[in-house]
């Protein structure tokens, strides 16, 4: 069910907007044809009562013998007028006020004759009515004297009142008059003017709904941005109060961060430089012991902690490049990468554009992360490059033991090492795929591990044009 409902905000205000305007126009209409109703059929009932008045008035003083004909040629198929010794209309109360008031009219219009009674009641309803849809729309299918047509047929069609007066003389003058009961609800004209109405609404709403919507477009696209490491774009501070104070907000937040990621960075740049001089003192002394084997064994912790700050500093100089994104060529970058590596193998390249925006020598740290790893640990590398309409995929296969699955999504955390195949004695610290994935991340990409058919790893990047 949710897939047939709105997902943005100028999809639901459209929504509002034309569920508004015809739930509007539909409530007019259907209150003004109700009130336009009550006011024609009073009107026509008033009309009705006049007339017959007058034919009575016509025939009282019409002789007896000529009724008959007098009142065949007057008729027409909206009063019909028949002269008879008896009442066709019982006598009995009027069944509603519709017939209560034209028997009131009828007695009114009647006060200079000698009358003696007036019945009012409605005729039997014909057999062949037609459906209350073709009734209340008649105009809505068929052509103009289809239309006409129906507009003339409607008083056979509707309901009829009987009415019934008796004259002085006791004959009855009985009357078959029509009584217009449901008038056309709609029609071309209402429904095409409904829907210039929509269309004028839903135009002039654009505007103003695009002008709200922006900013918060700019505002997840900074959010966006943010998220792969842009700290330093501000986001303009326009539109509604709502949306300012937002942006305002966003601005301030981005500036805590940035804040944050830059006293981090310097502390640990500070803590790696100042550790770098009582290394070398230690390394100095080092050299003065006499036991060869305790001897290696220092220098050995020594060389780890130099590994360990220049990875280190190599991570806290990531987060803190500033280098700008350039067009490149991403298979040209990897060839040059990998064209005097003898362990590497660059799988032919499929035709196709590789051109992207990105930071290439941030690039080029974690290709080179990526392919030391696969060496070192899985013997030689494999890469390969598929080109899509907007992205670039690339893969590096290795030929070792793998990660396990439990633990490839912490490999990528800060100083993390898999013991079993990646210990310290292989010379790794745990911030290469760190490394890895804070480039990945930056360019707005994508980073997953998996096996590799046949054994070993499979390292699949997505990297966005």
């Amino acid at each position: 069910m949710r897939r047939f409902l709105p997902d943005s905000i100028v999809d639901w205000l459209m929504v509002i907007v034309v569920t508004g305007i015809c739930a509007s126009q539909l409530a007019t209409t259907l209150f003004h044809n109700i009130n336009r109703n009550e006011a024609i059929t009073a009107l026509e009932d008033v009309r009705a009562a006049e007339r017959i008045a007058s034919i009575v008035a016509f025939l009282e003083n019409t002789a007896p013998i000529l009724r008959r004909g007098v009142a065949t040629a007057i008729s027409r198929s909206s009063l019909y007028v028949t002269t008879s010794n008896h009442s066709a209309v019982p006598d009995t109360k009027a069944p509603d006020r519709r017939c209560a008031r034209l028997r009131d009219v009828v007695k009114a219009r009647l006060v200079d004759i000698h009358w003696r009674q007036v019945r009012v009641n409605y005729a039997p309803q014909p057999a062949d009515q037609d459906h209350w849809f073709r009734r209340l729309w008649p105009g809505l299918w068929g052509s103009d004297q289809d239309r006409t047509s129906q507009i003339l047929d409607r008083q056979s069609n509707e309901r009829r009142f009987r009415v019934a007066i008796q004259l002085l003389d006791d004959t009855w003058l009985n009357f078959d008059v029509a009584a217009v009961s449901s008038l056309p609800i709609a029609s071309w004209d209402l429904i095409l003017s409904i829907l210039a109405t929509l269309a004028v609404a839903i135009a002039l709403c654009l505007f103003p709904v695009y002008r709200l919507t922006r900013p918060l477009a700019r505002l997840t696209k900074a959010a966006e941005t943010m998220g792969r490491g842009n700290l330093d774009t501000p986001l303009p501070e326009t539109g509604s109060v709502e949306v300012r104070r937002a942006a305002h907000a966003f601005n301030e937040m981005q500036a805590r961060i940035r804040r944050l990621v830059d006293g981090r960075t310097q502390m640990i740049a500070a803590i790696s430089h100042d550790l770098r001089t009582p290394i070398t003192r230690l390394r100095l002394r080092a050299e003065f012991v006499d036991d060869p084997e305790a001897q290696q064994r220092m220098l050995s912790d020594l060389d780890e902690m130099e590994a360990m700050i220049r990875s280190t500093l190599a991570f806290a100089r990531e987060d803190s490049d500033r280098e700008a994104p350039v067009q490149f060529d991403l298979a040209q970058l990897l060839g040059e990468m990998t064209f005097d590596l003898p362990d590497v193998t660059l799988l032919p390249v499929p035709p196709g554009d590789y051109q992207m925006l990105g930071r290439p020598l941030a690039l080029r740290r974690c290709f080179g992360n990526l392919i030391d790893n696969a060496i070192k640990y899985g013997q030689r590398a494999e890469i390969s490059l598929t080109p899509r309409p907007t992205a670039i995929m690339v893969t590096i296969d290795d030929f070792g033991p793998g990660i396990p699955p439990d633990q490839r999504d912490l490999v990528f955390r800060p100083f993390y090492r898999v013991e079993a195949s990646r210990n310290r004695n292989s010379g790794g610290t745990g911030l290469g795929l760190a490394i890895v994935q804070s480039i990945v991340l930056t360019h707005g990409g994508e980073i997953n591990l998996g096996d590799r058919p046949g054994g070993g790893l499979r390292v699949t990047l997505r990297l966005p044009r």
